[in-house]
């Protein structure tokens, strides 16, 4: 919808600003507990190389499900192939090499519970790109809360802001639990809460991603599969807090 500032487009530049967001928040809260100064540009480094990780990954997932159901590959990418890529990259990182170096640093006190807050930032930030760069738009409707994009005859739901305002209503709280709370079941509330927004929504988005299997997205089944994720963790930190204490 919106031009090219210089020699990026404004979907690219949004992406920048929340990736750049999401940065501040992992470093302002690494200040506010103390935590090593190495450590936290351990994690920044290696946040910067989930992130390309995750594009490709987010770009290869989108591509084999386009051949599975037309046999062609889109130029798209689907934000949970990147986060699957991505969050994969970056616990590999942090357990293999990270962990190795502070064991005295605890996983699910530190990253484990603001990386929610820093995902959610930039996630709303990039959701504010995809309404400017007309994709990822609602079914076509007469509410006045429609919107006509360039190549349209119809005004559609703008699902990219709606989603964009809940992702950053998640973030204050999440922002709130990890800061304030340092809330160690941040990552439960967040595949939780997304996983139910992103599989209702799915019903009224307009750009065709196709269905998967029983006339599910494949969105619809990366949201089952987060909210069924969120239980597991659940028990998992438990375990590992009644472990502790229990030491």
């Amino acid at each position: 919808m919106l031009p090219k500032i210089w020699l990026f487009d404004t979907y690219s530049i949004c992406l920048i600003i929340g990736v750049i967001l999401a940065f501040l928040v992992c470093y302002c809260f690494c200040k506010r507990y103390n935590v090593k100064r190495a450590y936290t540009y351990d994690l920044l480094i290696l946040g910067c190389i989930a992130i390309l990780v995750g594009i490709f990954s987010a770009w290869g997932f989108q591509a084999i499900f386009d051949l599975i159901k037309t046999g062609h590959i889109r130029n798209a990418i689907t934000f949970f192939g990147g986060l699957v890529g991505g969050a994969a990259a970056y616990l590999i990182g942090y357990f293999c090499v990270v962990a190795k170096r502070y064991e005295d640093i605890n996983f699910f006190e530190n990253i484990y519970c603001v990386a929610p807050a820093c995902i959610t930032i930039a996630h709303s930030i990039g959701r504010v790109g995809c309404f400017m760069a007309g994709c990822c738009y609602g079914i076509e409707t007469d509410s006045k809360l429609g919107v006509l994009f360039p190549g349209h005859l119809t005004p559609v739901y703008p699902t990219q802001l709606f989603e964009a305002i809940f992702l950053f209503v998640l973030f204050l709280v999440l922002f709130y639990l990890a800061f304030f709370k340092r809330f160690k079941y941040s990552m439960s509330v967040y595949l939780f809460s997304y996983g139910i927004w992103r599989f209702l929504i799915e019903f009224i988005r307009g750009d065709d991603r196709g269905a998967f299997f029983l006339n599910l997205s494949p969105s619809q089944w990366f949201s089952i599969f987060a909210f069924i994720l969120s239980i597991v963790l659940v028990f998992i930190v438990y375990k590992q807090d009644k472990k502790k204490i229990e030491e």
